[in-house]
C-alpha cells in the first residue's frame, strides 16, 4: 500500500508521458512501425509490450493515469528523446480520442491504414488461430466461424456488436474513425500512413514519419537493414474459394466508405 501511495506522488512528477501515439489500425503494420521506430536514437518506446491498452480497456483505465505512467521511462532516462506507445485498439472506439486529449493533452497521432477487406481477412485469420494458444485471454476470443460466416453475420446484424471483439467490417470504416480524431486533434497533428508503402517504398514512408515527428531521418544503411528484417507486415496468405468470394463481397461493401475517406484525406489509397 505504501508503494502504491509513493507511485501516486512520484509518477506524475518524474515519469515521462508519451509524446505521440500509434493508434491503429489493427492488422495494418503497427507492430512493424513500432519495431522500426524503437531503433531510432531520438525515440524511446514504452517499457512493456508495445500495446498498453489503457484507453480502450475499462479495467485498465479505472486504474488511473498513474498506472499508465508506470509503463513509461523516467524523465531522467528520456533526456531529449520522444516517448511513444502503440495500441491499435485506440483507433476504433469512439470515446478514445476524447480520453486521450483529456488525459494527455495536445500530442501527435499516427495511423496506418490497410485495404479494409484485406485487413478484415488478416484479423479473422488471427482470431481463428487462437484455439490452442497458450494464453488464456487469447483462447477466450478464438473465432471458430468461417470467414464467410463471420462477415455474413456482421453484415446482417446477427451479433451483439458491443460484446464481441472482432468488428471485421466496422474496423474498416476508417473515415468515421479519423473524423472522430479530428474532433479533438488538429489535422496537422495527425499523420495517416499507407500500409502498402511498407513493401513499395519503406524509405519514403519512414521519411514521412521522421518529418512529422521533427527528428532526423533514418540513414540509407538503416533502411537497408530494416528491409531485411522480418516483421509482421501482411504475409501472403492462401485463400480458399469461399474466402476469396467473401473478400470480393467486402471490397464492394467498402467502396462508398473508401470514397469518403479519399475525400477527407485528399489521398487515394488505390484499394481495389
Amino acid at each position: 500500500m505504501v508503494k502504491d501511495l509513493l507511485k501516486q506522488v512520484v509518477y506524475p512528477i518524474f515519469k515521462s508521458r508519451p509524446d505521440f501515439l500509434i493508434v491503429g489500425a489493427q492488422k495494418a503494420g503497427t507492430t512493424a512501425l513500432y519495431r522500426y521506430l524503437e531503433q531510432h536514437h531520438q525515440l524511446l518506446q514504452n517499457k512493456s509490450w508495445k500495446e498498453v491498452h489503457y484507453f480502450d480497456d475499462v479495467k485498465n483505465y479505472q486504474k488511473g493515469i498513474v498506472w499508465y505512467l508506470g509503463h513509461f521511462p523516467y524523465k531522467i532516462e528520456k533526456k531529449n528523446r520522444l516517448v511513444f506507445e502503440a495500441t491499435p485498439e485506440y483507433l476504433y472506439y469512439d470515446h478514445i480520442p476524447k480520453l486521450i486529449k483529456q488525459d494527455l493533452g495536445e500530442m501527435k497521432i499516427m495511423i496506418i491504414l490497410r485495404n479494409p477487406a484485406e485487413r478484415a481477412y488478416s484479423a479473422w485469420k488471427m482470431y481463428n488461430s487462437f484455439q490452442n494458444n497458450p494464453h488464456e485471454h487469447l483462447r477466450e476470443i478464438y473465432d471458430d466461424r468461417t470467414f464467410a460466416e463471420s462477415i455474413y453475420q456482421e453484415m446482417n446484424n446477427e451479433l451483439d456488436i458491443d460484446n464481441e471483439p472482432y468488428h471485421y467490417i466496422g474496423r474498416g470504416k476508417y473515415v468515421y474513425q479519423i473524423e472522430n480524431y479530428l474532433e479533438y486533434f488538429a489535422k496537422d497533428s495527425i499523420l495517416v500512413l499507407d500500409f502498402n508503402n511498407f513493401k513499395k517504398n519503406l524509405k519514403s514512408m519512414l521519411d514521412q514519419v521522421c518529418n512529422f515527428l521533427e527528428i532526423e531521418r533514418f540513414t540509407r544503411g538503416e533502411i537497408d537493414v530494416f528491409e531485411t528484417q522480418k516483421h509482421n507486415v501482411g504475409k501472403k496468405q492462401e485463400k480458399s474459394n469461399s474466402d476469396q468470394a467473401t473478400l470480393e463481397l467486402l471490397k464492394n461493401h467498402f467502396i462508398p466508405y473508401n470514397k469518403k475517406l479519399y475525400e477527407l484525406l485528399n489521398y487515394r489509397f488505390g484499394w481495389s
